[in-house]
């Protein structure tokens, strides 16, 4: 018995050791502009700016590449956020009214932001609150001082870094008072400081401001005023303002990101990453995502295929011939004006063909083809019945967006060419394409339909409306206006919870905190329950959407025979059902006259009628099928056709393998069992040790739990898990996806990306350093140069997007929330 123990414990060190070549988490870079911004620094001598958020999180940014991230312990808004003058530490005040000192530690030609105090002004005994709650800070050019202003008008001096108060030189509102002429002051009480300056021609001397107008220059040595002046008498001009204008000439196209503090040693990206985001308003905007910094590079639209409410060429025409200044209209403020039928759902990119597909809210499918120059066409429609005249049912949602019937001229980049339109129009929840069959699969709540788009017709449409199925005719749209509009009210309950809290702020900042809190996560909650992604709890045949179609997938493989392989389209739906068509694909000469046939062969009904979230074929190797067209440019090796294949159907319960073409099953993981988590997102991704060329395929599995795991192909065995999102954060939980190599992203806010990486060979985060500016900076003329423009800031780059192999490596693409997705190569 013993011999054997050791044997097996031998073995699974073995094991463990291979998951650490292999496995690592990390959260690497947050990708966006900061949420809910409520506190701005910048340090000069630094180059560095700061923004504090009203969760309590502090990010600072230099060049591009340099950026480092904090986040307080207390979950309160950063109020001020001061960089101690030509040092590298900086000081935050939050509205709790701590006060903490930051510094950026560096080790091995890399910093880290630390924090490395915290502190609440103390005050006399008895004093009330207001006397010593901050509301100016002064960090002295001497790096020992810090002057706080309080609402009752005291200015405390503390000591840096340790945070000692220097009591004996604290300036009183009483001394101010009486050193200065009562024609000033009045009877008055000063009221709070409003703002301290140090005098640049001497640090000893400090301009205190007070709310009621009063200016005062104190000595810190003789501890006296020296000067003092009301509000009125101060020569206010606007040659600060006109010599400020950011000096700075301002050109937006061709400027670059104003901020160059720090050093960025990040090494050159191993491969080209493109991320895509899907909007509300019918764009699809294309990122450079290979680096720490997101890069804009190109923005297509699909609203100039449609009629809508706001034509696109209203805004270039409007203003009058001659009239000055030229005025022209350039937005609309009204956040809710967009057309909410031209959001875009879903997005398939095949980037060695240059084919790109997007489906929205409204049931529109477009096909799209890159080219270089612009050009003036008609899209072509075609109406897809997906209730095929069944009686009994009407459709009670949004009506089909308009087609424009005469050419549109499109911009270079993709141009749609061919469009899909589901009746009844509801949003498409599933999409696939394959370039190499020339064919889009698409899904709504009522059912799923293949078209070709190289001939331009419908090949196949199946309805999986249950006849119990009501709510699928609802239509989302109802209910998304009832969204928008409880969201609305929740941000004003939030604005009104502010307004009055601000009265009795002091001891009410927490609870502020907490009732917002609970109010976003309503919100969030009510969009989270928006028709596609209603919570699926107790499921019954007779449940509500049970014929929404989650998954898509082509596959060449054995669905009728073992012995030929063909290929062939597989759905699953939200009732645990997995439907299997075979397709006729005529051969490359035939391929634009004979038409593509469809027949049904195979279905599946999973016992526990969980929806189906994932489908995936194994090859005689085990190893997931390649992409279409992956094989031919020498990115990815054949599928192993001797041998059997298998199916894999991952449910929000279970994952389970079935031989093909038998389908009997032959092995399943059930996640339910061990702590009722369900499975949210799938993903297929390829893995491999720093040292070793070898890769092997797993899947990545996101839980509602907000855990990820990694399971292991064919054997499906849990190989690690760790946990990510907060089980909380709906949202961000929705909004998952997985790239082909381990990497994924998720929205940790409207408009912040979390990146994080299971993978030990595959990471992007900042690597930067940043030091004290009275050093000499060793000047390194081999560090790469990098691209100076930031999250958001127009570039010069064109698309990556060619055809030539070698700049373009496999990609992923799912979808982010309601209206974002996402894609990387």
């Amino acid at each position: 018995g013993t011999m054997k123990r050791f044997k097996r414990h031998g073995h699974e060190s073995q094991r463990d050791k291979h998951k650490q070549d292999l496995y690592q988490f990390n959260k690497t870079v947050e990708h966006g502009f900061p949420h809910q911004p409520s506190a701005l620094g910048f340090s000069p001598s630094l180059e560095l700016l700061a923004i504090g958020t009203r969760s309590g999180a502090i990010k600072l940014y230099g060049a591009p590449g340099v950026e480092f991230m904090g986040l307080h312990d207390e979950n309160a808004a950063v109020t001020q956020v001061h960089f101690l003058p030509n040092q590298v530490e900086l000081v935050t005040l939050l509205d709790d009214n701590s006060l903490h000192m930051w510094t950026l530690r560096a080790h091995t030609s890399m910093s880290e932001l630390l924090e490395i105090g915290r502190f609440t002004l103390s005050g006399p005994p008895g004093a009330p609150p207001s006397v010593t709650r901050v509301t100016a800070v002064l960090a002295h050019s001497s790096g020992e001082l810090l002057l706080l202003g309080t609402e009752g008008g005291h200015v405390f001096v503390v000591e840096v870094p340790g945070f000692r108060e220097l009591e004996e030189n604290n300036i009183s509102v009483e001394d101010v008072q009486k050193r200065i002429p009562e024609d000033y002051v009045g009877r008055r009480n000063l009221e709070c400081v409003e703002t301290l300056h140090e005098n640049p021609l001497n640090p000893r001397q400090v301009l205190i401001g007070y709310t009621r107008g009063l200016m005062v220059l104190w000595d810190l040595d003789r501890q006296r005023p020296i000067q003092h002046f009301l509000g009125t008498q101060v020569p206010y001009t606007c040659s600060v303002i006109a010599s400020l204008i950011n000096s700075v000439q301002f050109n937006s196209s061709l400027f670059p990101w104003p901020i160059n503090g720090g050093q960025n040693f990040a090494p050159d990206p191993p491969q080209r990453d493109l991320l895509l985001t899907g909007h509300e308003d019918g764009t699809v905007r294309f990122w450079d995502a290979s680096g720490v910094c997101l890069y804009p590079m190109y923005k297509l639209s699909t609203a100039g295929a449609f009629l809508t409410d706001a034509d696109p060429n209203d805004n270039m025409n409007q203003g009058s011939e001659g009239e000055w200044p030229p005025f022209r209209k350039v937005g609309c403020f009204d956040p809710y004006s967009d057309d909410p039928r031209l959001g875009i759902q879903k997005i398939h990119l095949c980037k060695y063909s240059g084919y790109l597909t997007v489906a929205g809210t409204a049931g529109q499918i477009l096909v799209l083809e890159l080219n270089d120059e612009a050009a003036e066409q008609t899209v072509e429609a075609t109406v897809v019945d997906l209730l095929q005249g069944q009686e009994g049912f009407r459709w009670k949602g949004q009506a089909r967006l308009d087609v424009r019937e005469e050419p549109v001229l499109f911009p270079p980049g993709f141009q749609p060419f061919a469009l899909v339109q589901c009746q009844p129009p509801a949003v498409v929840t599933a999409i696939a394409l394959h370039s190499e069959w020339k064919m889009v699969a698409f899904g709504t709540s009522h059912g799923f339909g293949l078209y070709d788009y190289h001939q331009r017709n419908k090949i196949l449409v199946k309805c999986t409306l249950n006849p119990s199925d009501q709510m699928a005719l609802e239509g989302p749209l109802s209910r998304v206006k009832s969204i928008k509009k409880s969201l609305r009210q929740s941000f004003r309950r939030i604005r009104r919870s502010r307004v009055s809290m601000r009265k009795h702020h002091t001891n009410n900042a927490a609870k502020l905190q907490e009732i917002n809190n609970r109010l976003v996560a309503e919100a969030l909650q009510e969009m989270e329950l928006a028709p596609v992604q209603r919570k699926i709890e107790a499921r019954s045949s007779d449940d509500s959407f049970t014929g929404l179609v989650r998954t898509l997938y082509f596959a060449d493989t054995f669905v009728s025979d073992s012995s030929h392989s063909t290929p062939s389209l597989w759905a699953g739906t939200n009732g645990g059902a997995v439907f299997a068509h075979v397709l006729r694909v005529p051969s490359l000469e035939r391929r634009a006259e004979d038409p593509v046939v469809a027949h049904a062969a195979k279905e599946i009904q999973l016992m526990h009628r969980a929806p189906v979230v994932g489908l995936v074929v194994l090859d005689g190797k085990g190893a997931p099928l390649p992409e279409p067209l992956e094989v031919a440019h020498d990115l990815a090796r054949s599928p192993e056709m001797h041998g059997s294949h298998h199916l894999l159907v991952v449910s929000e319960e279970q994952l389970k393998l079935f031989t093909l073409p038998k389908v009997s099953s032959k092995s399943k993981l059930k996640l339910t069992a061990v702590d009722g988590s369900r499975v949210r997102r799938v993903g297929v991704a390829w893995f491999g040790s720093r040292t070793d060329e070898q890769l092997e395929s797993s899947l990545v599995v996101l839980t509602n739990q907000g855990e990820l795991h990694v399971i292991s192909l064919p054997s499906i065995k849990m190989m690690v898990h760790y946990p990510c999102i907060r089980r909380e954060d709906v949202s961000g939980i929705a909004s998952c996806v997985f790239t082909k190599y381990g990497q994924g992203f998720y929205l940790m806010s409207p408009s912040e990306f979390e990146r994080f990486s299971l993978s030990t060979r595959w990471v992007v985060e900042p690597r930067c350093l940043v030091e004290a500016p009275l050093q000499m900076r060793p000047k390194n003329p081999s560090s790469p140069i990098h691209r100076d423009q930031p999250d958001g800031v127009p570039t010069e780059h064109r698309c990556v997007c060619s055809n030539s192999s070698e700049s373009i490596i496999p990609f992923l693409l799912l979808r982010i929330d309601k209206s974002v997705f996402i894609l990387i190569i």
